[in-house]
């Protein structure tokens, strides 16, 4: 049985188009919000919305809260530390190299456990939520002051870009 395919005349676009691209290591625009630092490496302009990437430092004993995308699933790739997960009903913590996908529509949440910063890549498929970041975040140096009237806004900014918050009363409670 035969499975090669027939080559591409070399006019074809395949062999000249170039639409592919780097982001390199120091690039990316960071920003900050609460006890998060977010680099936005990828966003929906560069990929026809198809995805975005951001690769985040999570002090300890912070993370966000729990949240549904109600247009996007999530990602996640933990880099360093340990965190701790919601997804629906389950609880469960993550370590260096385990991934986490969270399909849209379901609530989820993510915290640092630990003593020293953890790192994670976060992936949006399709892209969208990374805008809020790059809209809301403090860039580096700033500071704006967290106080309750920038948390009762940032509620309806994030459902702006499709981010419903749920918080619950025990959600950190018993995490395994």
């Amino acid at each position: 049985m035969n499975v090669a395919q027939a080559m591409p005349d070399k006019n074809d676009p395949v062999w000249r188009a170039a639409n592919g691209f780097v982001v390199r290591a120091d690039q990316g625009v960071a920003k900050s919000l609460g006890h998060e630092r977010f680099t936005v490496k990828v966003t929906g302009d560069r990929t026809d919305g198809a995805f975005a990437l951001m690769d985040g430092t999570v002090k300890p004993s912070h993370g966000n809260s729990p949240h549904v995308h109600t247009q996007e699933d999530e990602a996640f790739y933990v880099l360093s530390g340990e965190f701790e997960f919601i997804n629906g009903g389950q609880k469960f913590r993550a370590g260096p190299g385990d991934f986490v996908f969270i399909p849209r529509g379901t609530r989820h949440g993510f915290r640092n456990p630990g003593n020293e910063p953890a790192r994670l890549l976060v992936f949006y498929t399709p892209a969208g939520p990374e805008s809020f970041f790059l809209e809301n975040g403090q860039e580096d140096g700033a500071t704006i002051p967290l106080t309750r009237e920038f948390y009762e806004g940032i509620v309806d900014r994030m459902a702006a870009h499709n981010i419903v918050i749920l918080p619950g009363d025990d959600d950190w409670d018993q995490a395994s």
